[in-house]
């Protein structure tokens, strides 16, 4: 027999894992649910990098691509010789970053451009500096927006607070 657990109920198990694995940081869960079945999403500002907060989070997910990537198919989790199915079929992680770390980095970014701020234009593309490939080894485009250069970073920069 297979455990059902709500969308609801969901988002108290992922409060409750953040909240063990990342103690020092708060976060939002808000569960929204629609006709095909409800989705998770997880905010928090600074703290820990996306990658280990989507390590705590993700499985929690009750569903995940099919082969042709059109369709989901129900995810089985086993905890304790128990089949279990959350009701959550996706869960949506966002990390905000302070503006004083978003205007450090983007600092360190133009002047790895050589150039200034006043230079950089909004939503316009440059070749991506050195310091992105070191910073964020997940990159994996020919250019870029000094924003999407910024994200990179910080997704990947811990804020020291978990």
């Amino acid at each position: 027999m297979t455990i059902y657990v709500s969308a609801t109920d969901t988002a108290k198990l992922v409060r409750k894992a953040l909240k063990e694995n990342f103690p020092g940081t708060k976060f939002s869960v808000r569960t929204t649910k629609y006709a095909g079945g409800a989705s998770l999403d997880v905010n928090w500002t600074g703290g820990p990098t996306t990658p280990k907060v989507d390590a705590v989070v993700k499985s929690f997910e009750g569903s995940e691509p099919d082969a042709s990537g059109d369709f989901c198919d129900p995810v089985i989790h086993e905890k304790d010789g128990q089949r279990i199915q959350y009701g959550a079929r996706h869960i949506l992680t966002m990390r905000m970053i302070t503006q004083a770390t978003y205007d450090s980095i983007q600092t360190e970014i133009v002047a790895s451009l050589g150039m200034t701020l006043a230079m950089v234009h909004n939503w316009e593309s440059y070749p991506v500096p050195q310091i992105v490939l070191e910073r964020a080894n997940h990159w994996r485009y020919a250019q870029g927006t000094v924003h999407d250069f910024v994200r990179a970073i910080a997704d990947n920069q811990n804020d020291g607070l978990s």
